[in-house]
């Protein structure tokens, strides 16, 4: 069995797969088991399962002895054991399944069995996570504006009089008004984003070469690090293809977002037109993803 480790989990999924394959998923189980010796009587035991073979491993474990007194020789105790999953050992369990029974994931190791997946396959793909151009944009934002207060900031007076107190207020105030355009586009361009319940997420491929994923995450599954950890990380993705897009096709990296009603290469030459700050380094995909690509909803992201 394969430890992965799931960065990203569609929960809803995840669940709804496991039971399909075993008819049904319980995520815990508890352990009864009762003793009890004498001069006159032997050891006995019972227990009682509610847990399906797949579930029935890497469980976490607890136990509760309770232990009674002696009466005339005898002695008896209880124990209680109670063992539950976690999702991420749902995951494993259920990836080790898919991967063990031959028909579920269809492996894609060429340009052209990319080409021939149908919709609805579950495929695993491998490669490298990038960042959509736009939520680049609103990081590299961000990093601007870090970048001009720290370098704006002025020493206090060593006197402490009022002047110094006036020359910090209107340091303070300047920068605000030059911030006040970039700050204005970071803020439309999250407000953007925050509209749909998804995003996007380029997946440069290795397995198969040559291919780009455009993997759509629902942000309701996503922890506050999930895109910084899976940016420009290598990871593997199980999930069902949405849409195939063959060469010469095209489609938004962004699409849910409103900025992707704009015609491409103007919001790219926007986009690139903002990064004018030598200190800062932006590598910004493009806005638009040319075929040969799959779109990907991802059931799970790991390593």
């Amino acid at each position: 069995m394969r430890l992965i480790h799931p960065i990203y989990l569609d929960i809803p999924m995840l669940v709804s797969f496991a039971a399909a394959i075993e008819g049904g998923l319980s995520f815990g189980t508890q352990l009864t088991r009762e003793e009890s010796s004498s001069t006159l009587a032997t050891a006995e035991g019972g227990a009682k399962f509610g847990l399906s073979s797949l579930f029935g491993q890497f469980l976490d474990l607890s136990a509760d002895i309770d232990a009674k007194g002696t009466h005339e020789g005898m002695e008896r105790s209880v124990e209680k054991s109670s063992r539950s999953h976690t999702e991420a050992s749902v995951a494993i369990l259920l990836y080790d399944r898919l991967r063990n029974d031959s028909g579920y994931i269809v492996d894609l190791d060429i340009l052209d069995d990319a080409k021939n997946v149908e919709p609805g396959a579950l495929v695993e793909l491998a490669g490298t996570v990038e960042k959509n151009a736009i939520d680049a944009m609103i990081d590299y934002i961000d990093a601007v504006n870090i970048l001009a207060s720290l370098g704006s900031d002025e020493p206090r007076n060593p006197q402490g009089s009022t002047s110094g107190k006036r020359r910090g207020s209107a340091s303070v105030r300047n920068r605000q008004e030059s911030e006040g355009p970039l700050e204005h586009i970071r803020d439309s361009l999250d407000k953007d984003r925050k509209r749909t319940p998804i995003s996007n997420v380029l997946l440069r491929c290795t397995v198969p070469s040559n291919v780009t994923g455009v993997v759509t995450l629902r942000t309701e599954n996503l922890r506050d690090l999930t895109l910084s950890e899976l940016h420009k990380n290598s990871v593997r993705v199980l999930g069902k293809v949405t849409r195939v897009i063959d060469r010469g096709e095209g489609m938004s990296s962004f699409e849910n977002y409103g900025m992707a009603l704009m015609q491409p290469e103007k919001l790219q030459t926007l986009l690139r037109g903002l990064c004018e700050t030598e200190e800062i380094t932006l590598d910004l995909s493009e806005v638009q993803v040319q075929g040969p690509a799959l779109q990907i909803l991802p059931l799970m992201i790991f390593v």
